[in-house]
């Protein structure tokens, strides 16, 4: 059984976007090396200032990435467009269609998932965590966000086909 274009394309991006997360975070954690035995949960130097920090970056650049990828890969038939007959009824179409927008939407949904995982904590009355635990959570969070956050801006922009379309013949209308 062959797998879809577009199944492909997902799994490429998800598979780069998420290697390339992974990397990053063991450079920054390198680098930050900032945390000693234990890593408080709030503070200047906490878990919370971490999370608080990266994930809606990670989540608005992983977006952007993901969305101009997948719209060059439109544009070049790489993949082919999604043609819903519910469109405007699935949440992921809510997104907005500016791709800056967008972006920030999806580094609002990064930041939230970080509150949850900090509220979890704090119910679970953790109140700092060993350093090897603390990269173990943020390495998993991470690579788990940029997952899904590239899945979610990849589907979205299948969508967007028609819009790349008319803004394409705009473009060469208004150059001729």
């Amino acid at each position: 059984m062959r797998i879809s274009l577009n199944y492909k394309f997902l799994l490429q991006i998800t598979g780069w976007l998420v290697g390339a997360t992974a990397v990053l975070i063991m450079l920054l954690m390198q680098v930050l090396e900032h945390h000693e035995g234990t890593v408080p949960l709030w503070g200047q130097k906490s878990a919370s200032t971490d999370l608080l920090i990266f994930s809606p970056a990670l989540a608005f650049l992983t977006g952007l990435v993901a969305t101009k990828l997948t719209h060059r890969a439109l544009l070049r038939k790489k993949v082919l467009p999604l043609h819903w007959h519910l469109k405007s009824q699935t949440l992921i179409d809510r997104l907005p269609g500016h791709i800056l927008h967008r972006a920030f939407m999806l580094s609002l949904a990064g930041g939230l998932v970080a509150g949850i995982i900090l509220m979890l904590c704090r119910l679970r009355r953790i109140e700092q965590i060993t350093y090897q635990e603390y990269l173990g959570m943020f390495f998993l969070h991470s690579v788990s966000l940029a997952g899904a956050i590239t899945v979610m801006a990849v589907y979205r922009a299948l969508g967007d086909y028609q819009m790349l379309k008319e803004a394409k013949a705009k473009k060469q209308s208004t150059s001729t």
